[in-house]
C-alpha cells in the first residue's frame, strides 16, 4: 500500500475530490466529472470505510451528467434552430449518455422523436436587418454552423452569399483577403477541410490576424481538436476583441465543453463591449436557463423587450417560466403583446 501510494504521488480519492469539488464551483462541469471518477475508482480500490463514501461521489457524477445535460439541451436546441440535424442528434444523444434527471432525458427522447419524424423546423436565433416578412435570418458563419451548398450555384456565388451573410465589418475584411483566402473559404464550404486549413495555415504563416485563426480554429473544432480551436479563438479576440464571430464561437466551445461560468462571462464582455449586445444577452439567458436558473434567465431575457427585433424572441422564452412560476398574468400580458406578428 506504502509503495502504491508513493508512485501515486500520494493523491488518494479526497485529492480527486476535492479538485472535482473546485471545478464545480468553477461551473467546469466537464472537469468536474472526471476528477470525480478518479476519487470514484480510488474508492473502489480502498477499503470498506472508505466504500462508504461511494454513494456520495456517485450523486456528484450524478449532478455533474444533468449539468452536462442541460448545456447539451443548449446546444441541441441551437442546432434545431440551425436546421443542423446531425449536431443536434449528438447533442441529444449526449444528453441521455450523461444525464440522469428524468425530466431532461424525457426531453432529449421527444427531441430526438420528432427529429426522426420531419424534417427540423427552422427557428433562426439571429433577426434580419428586415422584419417586414416576419422572417429571420442568421450569422452564417458562426462557428458550428455551415450549412451544405447549393450544387447549382456557382464557386463566386457562394463565397459572395457567405461573405454577404457575415455581420457587422466582416464581410467587407473578409472580401478584402485575397484570392488565395478566398479559395480556402471556397474549399472549406465545400468540404474539403483538409486542403482548405493548408491555405489558411500557410497565409498565416505569413501574416497572422483574427479572421485566419478563426477559420482555423472551426476546422480544428470540427475534427474534435477543442484545445487548439479554443487556443486560435483566444489568439483572435487578443488581435480584435471586437470581432462578434471569435466571441460567439469561444461562447459556444466554453458551453459545449461545460466551462458555463466562462461562457457565461465572455457574453457579459460582449455586451460591455457592445459586441452583438442582443445576440450576446440572449445566450447568456438561455445559459442561465440551462442551469435553472430561472430568475437571473427572465432578467437577461427581460433587456430585450425593448429591443423590437429580439422582444418576440426574448417574450417566447420568458412566458413558460412564468406560467411554471404560477405567474398566468404576467405570461399572458406577454403573450398579448408580443405573441402576434414581428413588431
Amino acid at each position: 500500500m506504502f509503495l502504491k501510494k508513493l508512485f501515486n504521488f500520494g493523491k488518494d480519492y479526497t485529492h480527486y475530490l476535492e479538485k472535482g469539488d473546485k471545478y464545480m464551483a468553477d461551473e467546469q462541469y466537464a472537469h468536474a466529472r472526471h476528477a470525480y471518477e478518479e476519487a470514484l475508482e480510488k474508492l473502489e480500490a480502498g477499503g470498506a470505510e472508505e466504500r462508504s463514501q461511494v454513494e456520495s461521489i456517485q450523486q456528484k457524477i450524478a449532478q455533474t451528467g444533468n449539468m452536462l445535460g442541460r448545456l447539451n439541451l443548449v446546444e441541441a436546441e441551437h442546432a434545431i434552430s440551425s436546421d443542423d440535424r446531425k449536431k443536434a442528434e449528438e447533442h441529444l444523444n449526449l444528453i441521455l449518455e450523461l444525464a440522469v434527471d428524468v425530466d431532461l432525458r424525457a426531453k432529449s427522447k421527444e427531441l430526438l422523436a420528432g427529429l426522426a419524424k420531419e424534417p427540423i423546423q427552422v427557428l433562426q436565433a439571429m433577426p434580419a436587418k428586415s422584419c417586414g416578412s416576419c422572417k429571420s435570418g442568421t450569422v452564417a458563419a458562426e462557428m458550428y454552423d455551415l450549412h451544405e451548398p447549393d450544387d447549382n450555384m456557382s464557386g463566386e456565388d457562394r463565397l459572395a452569399l457567405f461573405f454577404h451573410s457575415l455581420p457587422d465589418d466582416l464581410p467587407e475584411r473578409y472580401a478584402s483577403m485575397g484570392e488565395e483566402f478566398a479559395s480556402g473559404c471556397l474549399l472549406k464550404l465545400e468540404g474539403d477541410t483538409g486542403e482548405a486549413m493548408s491555405v489558411f495555415e500557410e497565409l498565416s504563416a505569413r501574416e497572422e490576424n483574427d479572421i485566419l485563426n478563426y477559420e482555423m480554429a472551426i476546422l480544428h473544432y470540427e475534427n474534435g481538436d477543442y484545445e487548439r480551436s479554443e487556443k486560435l479563438l483566444i489568439k483572435a479576440i487578443a488581435l480584435n476583441a471586437l470581432n462578434p464571430l471569435c466571441n460567439l464561437g469561444l461562447v459556444h466551445l466554453y458551453s459545449e465543453t461545460g466551462r458555463v461560468g466562462e461562457a457565461l462571462q465572455l457574453l457579459e464582455q460582449m455586451v460591455a463591449s457592445d459586441v452583438m449586445p442582443e445576440q450576446a444577452t440572449l445566450m447568456h439567458g438561455d445559459l442561465q436557463a440551462a442551469l435553472q436558473d430561472e430568475s437571473s434567465a427572465v432578467e437577461s431575457y427581460s433587456k430585450l423587450l425593448a429591443a423590437p427585433k429580439f422582444a418576440k424572441e426574448a417574450a417566447e422564452r420568458i412566458i413558460p417560466i412564468l406560467q411554471k412560476q404560477g405567474r398566468d398574468e404576467e405570461a399572458k400580458f406577454l403573450f398579448k403583446k408580443y405573441g402576434k406578428g414581428c413588431c
